[in-house]
């Protein structure tokens, strides 16, 4: 089997490359380990972080390559300046582009989201417009394909907007507001979300001439004289080896299931929102072939609860510490965090000498006024999942804390609410944190009975592996290009980590990475 291009896995980088690498005159195979396509994405809200784009220009709104810049060197971890700083540059520059190339190679249409970026008040920070997701799309565009999208832990019939504005909030009333309506895009095969971004790039990427291959699982990558040239895999059964005159990409995400990288990097972990297909493939043959693996201990850590998937517990979103008379503690019973604050998964990763977190295992303490209706679904699942007691003492030791030290760490966060400032971690006082809790974040934990339930400790997938040049060509450690060879997404090592800057940059760097990719690919001479 002969191709220009080989493509290893079908998420939003994945697909994006094979798109812009088709749409350049590219002949394209793209290769999915499991039965379903989409990976991670799949599964994901697709909030997409694109500054600059389109949509938000032909709002009013202002952006540039430049502020994007200026914002990713000003919210960074400190050090990452100095490896990454030309990806920053390519993801600058090239996200509007890229979805503008999207919606014009696709179905997909996508809209603006009113959402902040997470640190507004840094340099290049914006309140609105660089948040975007796709609009309902109906799976059935897709033919023979159509039921081929990998499910999700989330219903899947509701756009981005929709469920930050209105589902998350009250799931039950949205549900009955919908009536008709979502019984219409049940019937009509619509889906918002993960799912219909997948549909539209798969859509867009069949209309372009891409050979689609599930059930293929690459093996290693094929080289020749230090160059690679294509890879050896099982499709249904048979091993093949398939030729890439132009090179390969690896898209094959991150690594949350993999029995080797997974206790080496992130020791103590909870839970994972990642699909179990994702056992680090592309890092392990990035690394065979020579390349550098970096920030392996970086991942999207991010707030969830649980739930089922694939006949095991499995990691559900859900930014629920936001609610007013909530207060989260670490295993010393004190807070270490503001509750509202964009790091929390940062915050919780933070790690100790023995390179395990700090803080884990971490609660969540709140009162008898605290609403979530989502966070009581799924604590249904589990009865013993939140423990109650009338006082903070009896509390703190049904979950193994001091009760004296509970005791002061409640009475602390409840004075600081008197005053009308969090002098600890000034809770309530960001753009971000504001566009969520009002004027309720410092409200009270102090009506019995209390509770606490586990705020998990989760990867919702790992951003880690090979290192890449800005034209997402993967490197050796001496720097040098290892010829035909290009990773994109959360399976190369991604410039943005834990500390990410807002809500959608896993989902747009990796489409815009996945852009980046495709071109440079195609125009490579073989």
């Amino acid at each position: 089997m002969n191709y220009d291009v080989v493509v290893v896995g079908s998420g939003a980088a994945g697909l994006s490359a094979a798109l812009a690498a088709a749409v350049d005159g590219a002949k394209v195979i793209v290769l999915e380990k499991s039965h379903v396509l989409g990976g991670t994405t799949a599964m994901s809200a697709a909030g997409t972080w694109v500054p600059a784009n389109h949509h938000m220009l032909a709002a009013g709104l202002s952006d540039s390559a430049e502020e994007t810049l200026a914002y990713l060197r000003a919210t960074a971890p400190p050090g990452w300046a100095a490896t990454e700083d030309a990806l920053w540059r390519a993801l600058a520059e090239n996200s509007a582009p890229m979805l503008r190339f999207v919606e014009d190679h696709t179905p997909l249409v996508f809209e603006l989201v009113n959402h902040p970026d997470f640190y507004v008040e840094a340099p290049g920070g914006k309140l609105h417009g660089r948040m975007v997701s796709p609009t309902l799309i109906s799976r059935y565009i897709l033919g023979r394909w159509w039921n081929r999208v990998r499910p999700s832990v989330k219903p899947q019939f509701f756009t981005y907007k929709e469920m930050v504005s209105g589902v998350l909030k009250d799931p039950v009333r949205a549900v009955l507001r919908l009536g008709p309506s979502l019984a219409w895009r049940v019937l009509a095969g619509k889906v918002g979300l993960g799912n219909g971004l997948i549909v539209g790039l798969t859509r867009g990427c069949l209309d372009h001439g891409c050979t689609i291959a599930m059930d293929a699982d690459v093996k290693r990558l094929a080289t020749e004289g230090g160059v690679v040239s294509g890879v050896e895999a099982v499709i249904d059964g048979k091993p093949v080896t398939i030729a890439a005159r132009k090179g390969v990409i690896l898209a094959t995400g991150g690594f949350d299931w993999a029995p080797d990288y997974m206790p080496r990097y992130f020791p103590g972990i909870d839970l994972t929102g990642a699909p179990d297909s994702n056992t680090g493939d592309g890092q392990r043959m990035a690394e065979a072939v020579g390349a550098e693996l970096a920030h392996m201990d970086q991942s999207n850590i991010a707030p969830a609860t649980f739930t089922r998937y694939e006949e095991r517990r499995h990691a559900q979103p859900l930014y629920e510490s936001y609610a007013p008379h909530c207060i989260l503690v670490n295993r010393e019973g004190r807070r270490f965090v503001s509750e509202g604050s964009p790091a929390l998964g940062s915050a919780i990763d933070e790690r100790g000498p023995d390179g395990r977190s700090r803080h884990a295992p971490v609660w969540r303490i709140f009162d008898s006024r605290y609403s979530n209706r989502l966070s009581a679904m799924y604590a249904a699942k589990d009865p013993a999942f939140v423990r109650t007691a009338d006082t903070i003492e009896a509390l703190a030791l049904k979950i193994g804390l001091d009760p004296a030290t509970l005791r002061a760490t409640v009475d602390r966060f409840n004075g600081w609410s008197k005053e009308g400032v969090d002098r600890d971690f000034h809770r309530g006082e960001t753009a971000w944190e504001r566009y969520y809790t009002k004027d309720r974040a410092l409200d009270t934990v102090e009506k019995g009975p209390f509770h606490a339930a586990p705020f998990l400790y989760v990867s919702l997938g790992t951003k880690g592996g090979p290192r890449t040049d800005h034209h997402c060509q993967v490197l050796r450690p001496d720097g040098s290009v290892i010829g035909g060879l290009y990773c994109a997404g959360i399976a190369m090592a991604s410039p943005i980590g834990t500390k990410a800057v807002g809500a959608g940059t896993t989902i747009g760097p990796c489409l815009t990475f996945g852009y980046i990719a495709g071109k440079s690919v195609a125009r490579r001479n073989a």
